[in-house]
């Protein structure tokens, strides 16, 4: 198909619908959709597509939400969209697929050190009942045991039921511990399935040295002998691979290091601008897609290297023209909890916010890992850094801090009703931020956005505005 040539690469920034993405589409030069593949594979591995594809693949909830329309961002869209396609081309042409569950950023890092190892997150599924605008998933964790009142992340136990999302993967590491509870029963479920996990535990961390005064304390403030417990959890991960593949080598290890380092420093570069910009450069939802995909780089770590750095560029090249997708005037709020439906960002900036911090449970895929030690050490404290595994306070220090700079002007809070770190936890976040005004939203199922909850933010942004 020959496509005509008055194509804009990036257009002047702004947040468009599907139809209007799809027309953008038809002038976009066939090289330039050839040129972008995934695992550097130029027969099968194209990615770019119309997104009105994806809405016909399934993803309904596409016509109603607004996407950045930068040739950057459909990039971005087009292969996270591919994923399940991905790693069923991975399982067919002889790499091996490896499920890691629970630990949220590290695990990854030790499975990309073997060559044709594709780590994912079969949790990370829980946003495709709300970007497929359908419940059957979620009922269907029901009828295998995980009830209603179960985080969203209970689609992970319907997928690995159905063998539709993902292959059945070579290895399933599973995490416990100081993790979430919900999750944890999820998993207990999928071995029940005919699974065999490799669990490994993750240790809860005091901060507080009135707990264990006779330990040595090193780093953020816990037990020395923490870090020598999931260095002896990570050997166990690398022993099993190395019995699976045949590899048995730790330069590898050191180098997906340097390289998970390398997207670390452009998420965190990216973010840091983005918030202090002058206007948004970057929409919520995209914002939220990128920090997401430190964790495993949504099954292909190199190309979505490649795609994190053409959307830096474009971030700083808005900056630098002082332009954005947002209204100037529209309000700084930080968010905490990842919401489960996408909609919600969309919704929020539609109402006049702006979200310029975030604390997305998952600190420990965003802090650079020390390359000067270790690696299994670095990977431990690195992970110690978590925002799963210790304190309420410290897992919103950053936010408080940034409240208490008048940065933001209020905090949204996303719970998954019935998850039980919500119902714990909400309360004592509110109370640790008690300097700045806070809304707190149960996210509902699909469908479930009210004009209630539409009339709360509208009113919470009024209010801090």
């Amino acid at each position: 198909m020959i496509r005509p040539v008055e194509y804009i690469r990036n257009p002047p920034p702004a947040k468009i619908s599907i139809e209007a993405w799809t027309e953008q589409f038809e002038k976009v030069p066939d090289e330039e959709i050839k040129r972008y593949t995934y695992y550097h594979n130029n027969d099968w591995g194209r990615y770019l597509f119309p997104p009105v594809l994806f809405m016909v693949y399934g993803a309904r909830e596409l016509k109603r939400l607004k996407l950045d329309n930068s040739f950057a961002a459909l990039r971005m869209w087009g292969f996270v969209f591919n994923e399940t396609e991905r790693l069923f081309r991975a399982g067919q042409s002889d790499k091996k697929v490896i499920a890691t569950m629970g630990d949220l950023g590290i695990i990854p890092i030790i499975i990309q050190s073997f060559p044709n190892c594709v780590p994912f997150y079969p949790e990370c599924i829980w946003w495709t009942p709300f970007f497929r605008e359908s419940t059957e998933m979620l009922d269907f964790a029901t009828k295998l045991g995980i009830p209603e009142a179960a985080c969203f992340s209970r689609a992970a136990l319907s997928a690995f039921h159905k063998r539709a999302y993902f292959p059945r993967p070579e290895m399933v590491i599973a995490s416990t511990g100081a993790s979430c509870d919900d999750y944890s029963c999820i998993m207990q479920q999928v071995e029940d399935l005919g699974y065999e996990p490799l669990w490994i535990e993750i240790p809860l961390r005091r901060e507080s040295q009135k707990y264990l005064s006779a330990d040595k304390y090193e780093n953020a403030g816990y037990p020395a002998r923490f870090e020598d417990y999931l260095i002896n959890e990570y050997k166990t991960v690398w022993n099993k691979m190395t019995a699976l593949t045949g590899i048995n080598n730790l330069n590898r290890l050191k180098d997906s290091i340097i390289k998970a380092n390398r997207l670390r420093g452009m998420v965190e570069e990216m973010k840091n601008i983005a918030g202090q910009a002058e206007n948004q450069p970057l929409p919520a939802l995209e914002m939220m897609t990128i920090e997401f995909g430190n964790l495993y780089g949504y099954a292909d770590m190199d190309e979505w290297i490649n795609i994190v750095e053409m959307l830096l560029d474009l971030v700083r090249e808005r900056v630098a023209k002082k332009v954005g997708v947002l209204d100037r005037n529209a309000v700084p709020v930080a968010w905490v909890t990842p919401s489960a439906d996408p909609y919600l960002l969309n919704l929020v900036e539609d109402l006049g916010g702006r979200v310029v911090a975030t604390e997305y449970v998952i600190n420990q895929a965003l802090v650079p890992v020390e390359e000067n030690i270790d690696p299994f050490r670095a990977l431990a404290r690195a992970f110690m850094k978590s925002s799963l595994n210790g304190s309420t306070s410290e897992r919103v220090k950053r936010i408080t801090g940034i409240a208490g700079s008048g940065q933001i002007k209020g905090v949204i809070i996303t719970n998954m009703l019935g998850a039980s770190h919500c119902a714990m936890e909400t309360r004592l976040i509110e109370k640790e931020l008690q300097s700045v005004p806070v809304l707190a939203i149960d996210v509902p199922a699909p469908f479930g956005i009210t004009e209630q909850i539409r009339t709360r933010i509208e009113a919470f942004m009024e209010m801090i505005r």
